[in-house]
C-alpha cells in the first residue's frame, strides 16, 4: 500500500475534469493482459500502482540516460509500458516485455520466471531496486544519494535503529539502513488494535501510524547493552522526508481470518511522526500522507486499487479489467463500491 502527499489547487473541482471515455480517462486507466498460463497478475498489479503514482510517473518520464542491459533492461521495459499507457488506444496492453526483462534479470535466482506466480510486493520492490541500478550502477543501494535516482529520491526511508535502556541509560550503536517498503505483521497490527479498543470505543482517525509503529516493535526486545538485566524495545528513527511511503503487510499464513480486522485498522492518512519513534527531518515531522494505492491478494490472484488524481476517483485493476469504484474509507471500516 502506498501513501503520498497530494497536491491540489485551492478552489478547483477535479472531479469535473474526468469524463468516462475521454482521452484523459483512456490514457490513465488501461488494463494489462494476463493470458492463460502467464500468471502475470502480480506484475500487472505492481505496474498499475507505479503508473498511477504521479510523482513516480512524471519523474521517470524525464529520464532517458541509463545503463541499458538490452533484453534484461527493466528500465527500458517499464518506460515502454508507460509510453503505451499514454499513447495506445487499446483498452488492455501486454506486459510481456517487462515480464521477460524480469525473468532474464532474476534467472540465476529463479525468481519472476515466465509462467510462474510470484509475490507482487517483492516484484514492486525489486523493480525499484533495479531502476536504481540502471540509473546509478556503481552506487550501493544503502548509501545512494544520487539526485537522478528516483528510487531513493522518492521512495527511500533513511533510518537508524538503536536500543536505549531507560533504567541505566546505556545504548547500542546506531545502525543505519534504508527501506523501500516498510513491512508490518498483520497479526501484530491486529493485536495492537485490540489493545486500543480495550481502552476506548473506537480508533482515532490519526493513529494509524502509531498502530503500525507499535506492531513493528511488538515482541522485539533485546537485552540491555550494559547487561543491567532490563529488556528494552528497539527505537527506529527516520532521518529524511520520503515523498512516497510503501507499507507491506506480512501475513502469517496464506489463509487468514484476520482480513476484516486488518481492513478495519486501515487509515486513509499516514503521519510520519506516528510511524517511527522519532523523526529528525522538519518537513517529515509535518507531512501527512494520503492513501493512493493498494495491491491485494485473494484466491491466489493479485489485483490493485489506485487513486486517479486528475479525477479524484479510485480505479480497480484486475489485469485487463478496469472499473471505476467508490472507496469509502473510515478508520473503523473500508468499503468498495463498483460502478
Amino acid at each position: 500500500m502506498a501513501w503520498v502527499k497530494l497536491f491540489r489547487k485551492p478552489g478547483t473541482r477535479l472531479g469535473k475534469s474526468y469524463q468516462p471515455g475521454s482521452m484523459l480517462s483512456l490514457a490513465l486507466t488501461k488494463g494489462l493482459l494476463n493470458e492463460p498460463g502467464q500468471n502475470s497478475c502480480f506484475l500487472n498489479s505492481a505496474v498499475q500502482v507505479l503508473w498511477q503514482l504521479d510523482i513516480f510517473r512524471r519523474s521517470l518520464r524525464q529520464l532517458s540516460a541509463h545503463f541499458c542491459l538490452g533484453d534484461a533492461c527493466i528500465f527500458c521495459a517499464l518506460k515502454s509500458i508507460f509510453s503505451q499507457f499514454q499513447q495506445s488506444r487499446e483498452r488492455a496492453l501486454p506486459s510481456d516485455t517487462l515480464r521477460h526483462a524480469l525473468a532474464e534479470t532474476f534467472k540465476d535466482e529463479q525468481r519472476f520466471q515466465l509462467g510462474l506466480m510470484d509475490d507482487a510486493a517483492e516484484c514492486f520492490e525489486n523493480i525499484l531496486e533495479r531502476i536504481h541500478l540502471h540509473l546509478v550502477s556503481d552506487s550501493a543501494a544503502e548509501i545512494c544519494t544520487s539526485k537522478s535516482c528516483i528510487t531513493h529520491q522518492k521512495f527511500a526511508m533513511t533510518l537508524y535503529e538503536q536500543f536505549v535502556c531507560r533504567s541505566c541509560g546505556a545504548s547500542s550503536d546506531p545502525l543505519p539502513f534504508t527501506e523501500l517498503v516498510h513491512y508490518v505483521s498483520t497479526t501484530a497490527l491486529c493485536q495492537q488494535v485490540e489493545r486500543v479498543l480495550e481502552r476506548t470505543d473506537r480508533l482515532r482517525s490519526d493513529m494509524f501510524g502509531e498502530l503500525l509503529q507499535a506492531a513493528n516493535t511488538i515482541g522485539d526486545l533485546r537485552n540491555c547493552p550494559s547487561n543491567c538485566g532490563q529488556s528494552i524495545k528497539i527505537r527506529r528513527v527516520l532521518m529524511n522526508c520520503p515523498e512516497i511511503v510503501t507499507i507491506g503487510f506480512v501475513w502469517d499464513a496464506e489463509q487468514s481470518d484476520l482480513t476484516e480486522d486488518v481492513i478495519r485498522s486501515l487509515g486513509p492518512h499516514l503521519n510520519l511522526s506516528g510511524l517511527f519513534y522519532r523523526v529528525t527531518d522538519e518537513n517529515a515531522k509535518k507531512r501527512d500522507l494520503h492513501l493512493v494505492g493498494m495491491i491485494c491478494y485473494s484466491s491466489r490472484h493479485y489485483l490493485a486499487f489506485a487513486y486517479h488524481s486528475k479525477s479524484s476517483k479510485w480505479v480497480f485493476f484486475d489485469d485487463a479489467t478496469v472499473k471505476e469504484v467508490i472507496i469509502e474509507i473510515k478508520h473503523e471500516s473500508l468499503h468498495f463500491f463498483s460502478l
